[in-house]
């Protein structure tokens, strides 16, 4: 998530087995973003569910689920479009 909204990061990844790594920097993802923006939109809504889905084995949801997850999704694809440079569709 820090990835995409410049955001310190939360989480820790180790691989299980050999990988092959890739990386793509931030110019050269700005400009995905930049031809298909709507790729924002579904980053931020897979960040949001994976949140939503975090809080939920942590025991921390409440009963306004869908609409934290909507706010969450805001905020995120607000925070990508910021950190990326991209218009923020109003």
């Amino acid at each position: 998530m820090g990835m995409l909204t410049g955001q310190p990061r939360t989480a820790t990844v180790v691989a299980k087995t050999d990988v092959t790594c890739y990386r793509l920097g931030k110019e050269d993802f700005r400009d995905i973003l930049h031809s298909r923006p709507e790729i924002a939109e579904d980053l931020a809504h897979t960040l949001a569910r994976r949140r939503l889905e975090l809080d939920t084995i942590k025991g921390e949801l409440t009963e306004a689920q869908h609409v934290r997850m909507a706010q969450t999704h805001g905020d995120l694809v607000s925070r990508i479009r910021n950190f990326f440079g991209l218009e923020d569709k109003a």
